[in-house]
């Protein structure tokens, strides 16, 4: 192995992965509470050591390079391993031995979360420290790759995301439909011909549960109208507890919903089936929480 990696400067890498993460140099000073043009001479420096150019300008703007991008992706993983080591070290301060950082796709039910969780808090108990955090399916990706997270919970699973994302299946469900009880009243007609027409509120078009209910409904040849499209699966049920309209959950989770939402359950989509997927690299995989989150689950 070159000693050649003994002499980066780790301030450079910080400066640079800043720059692209910030979006510019602007907006990467204003992080740091330094000049532009200091952080604009790092880059240079940087350049020269590794020996590649890093950005080009195309108008008022840079962009990464092919080398560029290689070297962003792996100053990704590195900051995102020293933040794991300092995380690990506070919550060993206050007496957790083990931190688990987990990703939780919005589109996810929260409810089916706490369940798919339980394994791991039950496994470790007073040792975990869980740390959850939610966003957007790419996004969290992004953030398991560069090491950020351990595992990421999504409804879909990876395919070709990211090199080196193995996906699990962790559970499934048929799907249930729900409605207020002012909603049900107003309903005409059997399960699932009362849809015609009723108010709906689904999932954003690009959800695999968002195209598995159109496909289901174009088969029942039911129109509901759509009254809004949700990312959140909190704020969806939150809209239907309101009585806003009729809205689609995993069939695992029916008693709760109904017990905390005072919502009923209309019917169920035969065929249109709720799934839950854990997302790891070889990293993720090896930590202790993660392992008792998959236990018993099967590659995809």
């Amino acid at each position: 192995m070159s000693d050649k990696w003994m002499g980066l400067n780790y301030h450079h890498l910080l400066y640079f992965t800043l720059v692209v993460d910030e979006g510019g140099l602007v907006q990467a000073a204003e992080r740091l509470g330094i000049s532009h043009p200091t952080i604009s001479e790092q880059l240079k420096k940087l350049e020269r050591q590794l020996g590649v150019k890093l950005f080009e300008r195309r108008g008022r703007k840079l962009h990464l390079t092919e080398d560029g991008k290689a070297v962003h992706a792996h100053t990704r993983e590195l900051f995102g391993v020293g933040a794991a080591l300092v995380e690990v070290i506070d919550a060993r301060r206050t007496g957790r031995t083990v931190l688990a950082r987990v990703g939780v796709d919005s589109v996810l039910a929260k409810l089916v979360v706490r369940q798919l969780l339980a394994p791991m808090i039950d496994a470790l108990g007073k040792a975990l420290l869980l740390r959850c955090v939610e966003d957007d399916r790419e996004e969290l990706i992004a953030q398991l790759v560069a090491r950020r997270l351990d595992v990421v919970l999504s409804d879909a699973p990876s395919q070709g995301a990211a090199a080196g994302v193995q996906t699990r299946l962790l559970a499934q469900s048929r799907t249930a439909f729900f409605a207020a009880p002012r909603v049900v009243k107003s309903l005409k007609g059997k399960f699932p011909r009362c849809l015609d027409g009723a108010p709906f509120l689904v999932p954003l078009a690009m959800t695999r549960l968002r195209r598995e209910i159109d496909r289901w409904l174009g088969e029942q040849r039911v129109q509901p109208r759509v009254v809004a499209e949700i990312a959140d699966s909190g704020l969806l049920k939150a809209f239907g507890q309101a009585g806003r309209g009729v809205f689609a959950m995993p069939e695992a989770v029916r008693a709760e919903v109904e017990r905390q939402y005072g919502v009923e359950c209309i019917g169920i989509a035969e065929g249109v089936e709720a799934r839950a997927f854990a997302l790891t690299t070889e990293a993720g995989a090896a930590h202790r929480g993660v392992q008792a989150l998959l236990a018993g689950c099967r590659p995809t």
